[in-house]
Formats: structure tokens, C-alpha cells, sequence
């Protein structure tokens, strides 16, 4: 929002989203890809069962950005994909038949994609996270209950440079605008991991706070450090487990954290409403459950992804079209992937213990002298 992510997410790719974890299982990844073999939408595993209308209306979000940035501003994507989706000018014609499709008719939205684009299975096995907006007490000011700041980040190059030890210890100090102050450094160093969250204030209003920016510095995963010192077993790494870890051993939880040098800066967010996450890389507010984050050197941002994988609580499959909104320091390569769950302790049970094997199948727009004009009501 991490998860980053982005925004957030000009970010959050910010930051590693989900880099907390321990080394990724190997994937079967091919050169080249994506996109691999062509095939038809409607093929999809569970299209036809996806509330399709949904992911429109993430998409929608994409182009009222994208519509607005210059016809050659880069997108990202490589090979195939770069050609078909790389420009904001690629996307003018699938963008305004988009507009064009009623909100909430899933059928139209359904034929509006089938349509409009045509979908490549991404070779290989993807490694599926995820990403929320993790929930604390703070405060605006700095007081007896809260004293550890989040910092936005400095004017000065040198300072906005200094690796996370020098920044605990005290080295912005009065030289660097403080977005919050929480309670916990656990509770800050994850926060940071994620990209965006929210401060429950002392007054009862929430403070929405997300990416503005990193130190540039190494980014080190201590989910991995804590496996290797045996703190913790792989089987059992999540956000959860590393947050209870950092809270429990106190001590040396500082070292830990610490060996990871990279710093993410937080800004405020203004208002935003609550069903909304934090913008994310592309520019636009995420979307729980549509929102993706992705190598955008492989696949180009505002592009349609459907995502076939499960549930890692219930092992029910999660099978539906999201957009690539995101991108993550730890998302890197066709076959990684970080999806956007939301705020509130839900999004957390599930998006902290998300590792799933899965399946990504990019929909690339059709030339526009191969479009037809999308279905209206």
C-alpha cells in the first residue's frame, strides 16, 4: 500500500507491501511474459459468477485519470503489453465506452469487457498477497501516550536519505514535518509496510495518512530475519505474527526493524470517504477486493487483471477482474501480485495471511478500429 500501493501508492509500491514475508516459493516464470497464450474472456474461471459491474467502476476510476493525462504519458508494461496498453492515448477509445455503460448493470459491464478487450494468461504461477489499511490509536500532537512520530518526508535531499536507525534515533527531530504520533514503534514499522492506514484520533475522527515518498535506502524483509532466527516458523509468518513478535519482545525489536534501512514517509490524506482506500500509484482511490498492485515494468497500470486464486482462511477460490491501480517494492516480475482488501479487521485477517499460489490473465485493449461500441441502456 503496500500495499503500498502507491499514492499510496505513487506508490506504495511504494514500499514493499507485503515484503514482510519470508522468501517467495519459486514460480514457474517465463521470458517474455506477460502476455502468453490469447484467449477468450468468457472462458475465464469464473467470469461469468464475478460481479463484473464492480470491477467497471474501479476501472471508471482509472480512465477519469488516465482521460485527463497526455496521450503519450507512459503507463509502463513491456513487449506485447507496452504496445497495446503503455500510453494513456491507448486506452481513450476502451475508456469512453466505459463511461457509456450503466453503473450496476453487471451484464453490460460483462459485455462491455468482452468486447473491448481481449485476455492473456500470464505464463507461470503467481505468487498472490495482500495489502490493507491497518487501523491505530495516535494523536495529531506529540503526548504521554503518544511519542512515536510518523514522519512526512523532509524538504532537505540529505535528511530525506538517512537510513532508519539514524530516523529512530532521532535524526529528523524538529527538521522534518510529523504527520501523527502513535503509541507502538511495532505499530509504526508496520504501518510503513503497508503504505496507507488510518489514526484513530483522541476526539473520535480518523486521520487518513498514505505515502509520501522513501529514504531510498535498502529494503530488508524481517519477516525473513525472524525465520532465520527462529523466532518464528515459516508456516506461521503473516502481518499478524510480526506485529505480535515486534509487541512481545520489545527489546529487541529495535535491532530487528532496523536492519531493514528503508524509512517510508506518511503525509496526510485530506478527507476521504470511509469505503475508499488511499490513492495508489496510478492516482486513484483503491478499491477492497479490485484494486491490484503489479510490476508496472510487465503490466501497464489501468489494465484489467483478472485473478484466479483462494482464500487463505477458508480456501475458497477468489476468482474475479480487478485493474492494476498499484505497485509494491516487493511486487516485482509477471508473477507477483498484491490485492487491495480495505480497512477494519477483516481486510486485516485476510490480507495479513495472504500468500496464495494463483493465475493472472491480463485484458489488453483492442485497437480502436476493432472496437464496437459498448452496449447502452
Amino acid at each position: 500500500m503496500p500495499k503500498i500501493k502507491s499514492g499510496l501508492w505513487p506508490a506504495l509500491s511504494l514500499l514493499a507491501l507485503t515484503s514482510c514475508v519470508p522468501p517467495q516459493p519459486a514460480v514457474q516464470t517465463q521470458p517474455g511474459a506477460p502476455p502468453g497464450n490469447k484467449l477468450a474472456i468468457n472462458s475465464l474461471p469464473g467470469w461469468a459468477q464475478d460481479n463484473t459491474a464492480a470491477a467497471l467502476a474501479s476501472f471508471v476510476l482509472s480512465c477519469q485519470t488516465i482521460l485527463h493525462m497526455p496521450p503519450d504519458q507512459a503507463l509502463g508494461g513491456d513487449d506485447m503489453a507496452q504496445e497495446a496498453a503503455g500510453q494513456a492515448g491507448l486506452w481513450q477509445a476502451s475508456c469512453t465506452n466505459a463511461q457509456a455503460v450503466p453503473p450496476g448493470d453487471d451484464a453490460a459491464a460483462r459485455s462491455f469487457f468482452e468486447t473491448n478487450f481481449t485476455a492473456y494468461a500470464v505464463p507461470g504461477q503467481t505468487l498472490v498477497t495482500g495489502y490493507f489499511e491497518p487501523e491505530y490509536p495516535g494523536a495529531k500532537n506529540l503526548g504521554k501516550a503518544y511519542t512515536v512520530p510518523l514522519y512526512a518526508k523532509p524538504a532537505d535531499p540529505f535528511l530525506a536519505d538517512l537510513p532508519r536507525a539514524d530516523i529512530d534515533n532521532g535524526a529528523l527531530n524538529r527538521k522534518a514535518p510529523v504527520t501523527a504520533y502513535l503509541s507502538s514503534p511495532a505499530d509504526a514499522f508496520m504501518l510503513q509496510i503497508q503504505g496507507s492506514g488510518r489514526i484513530l484520533l483522541p476526539n473520535g475522527t480518523t486521520l487518513r495518512v498514505g505515502f509520501d515518498g522513501q529514504n531510498g535506502q535498502p529494503y530488508t524483509p524481517i519477516g525473513r530475519i525472524l525465520v532465520q532466527n527462529g523466532a518464528i516458523q515459516p508456516s506461521d509468518v503473516s502481518f499478524q505474527s510480526i506485529s505480535a513478535w515486534l509487541k512481545d519482545n520489545p527489546t529487541e525489536a529495535k535491532s530487528i526493524m532496523e536492519q531493514n534501512a528503508r524509512y517510508v514517509f506518511l503525509r496526510p490524506l485530506g478527507n476521504l470517504p470511509d469505503d475508499q482506500g488511499a490513492p495508489g500509484t496510478l492516482g486513484v482511490p483503491l478499491t477492497a477486493g479490485r484494486s491490484l498492485a503489479i510490476d508496472k515494468s510487465i503490466i501497464p497500470l489501468g489494465t484489467p487483471v483478472f485473478l484466479a486464486t483462494t482464500d487463505p482462511l477458508t480456501n475458497a477460490p477468489i476468482e474475479r477482474l480487478t485493474v492494476a491501480q498499484d505497485t509494491g517494492g516487493g511486487i516485482q516480475g509477471p508473477n507477483r501480485a498484491d490485492l487491495f482488501f480495505g480497512a477494519g479487521p477483516d481486510a486485516e485477517a485476510t490480507a495479513g495471511s495472504m500468500r496464495q499460489p494463483g493465475q493472472l490473465y491480463v485484458l489488453l485493449p483492442n485497437p480502436p478500429a476493432q472496437l464496437q461500441q459498448a452496449p447502452q441502456q
